[in-house]
């Protein structure tokens, strides 16, 4: 019997989040780890646009973990969304795919295989380079 490998697997995902002193960050970013089916293909960009008396709003578990770009800016110095997300895609370094989502969000179970799979059907289907966009409400 022949095992049939996944041709995504260890494929990299760019992840870009602009957050403006969010309180869904963490919680986003924990959802977005723990239902990952591989965490470890993530690289995850953050420009981490914040304020001091933001207690919540606090990035330190995750300053030391080589799959993070924290871009740290002081809320008051930000020009806004569109040049936040300007700053997070100079730190695009060739991965895979990318994935640009607002700092709160909930994931499904498994949904990094699940988006990567979408793509390579749409490639399958003569798409050759397919974008799939949403507007979550």
């Amino acid at each position: 019997m022949s095992v049939m490998l996944n041709p995504l697997t260890g494929k990299t995902i760019f992840v870009q989040i602009a957050s403006f002193r969010d309180s869904q960050l963490l919680p986003t970013l924990e959802d977005m780890i723990d239902k990952a089916t591989e965490p470890e293909n993530l690289k995850i960009c953050i420009c981490h646009q914040h304020h001091e008396d933001d207690e919540w709003d606090n990035l330190d578990e995750y300053k030391d973990d080589d799959r993070f770009i924290i871009i740290d800016v002081d809320a008051k110095d930000s020009k806004g969304v569109c040049w936040a997300r300007n700053l997070i895609q100079q730190e695009y370094n060739g991965e895979d795919f990318t994935l640009q989502l607002d700092s709160h969000h909930r994931f499904v179970e498994g949904w990094d295989t699940l988006m990567k799979n979408q793509i390579l059907q749409l490639q399958l289907h003569g798409h050759e380079k397919p974008l799939i966009t949403g507007y979550m409400t």
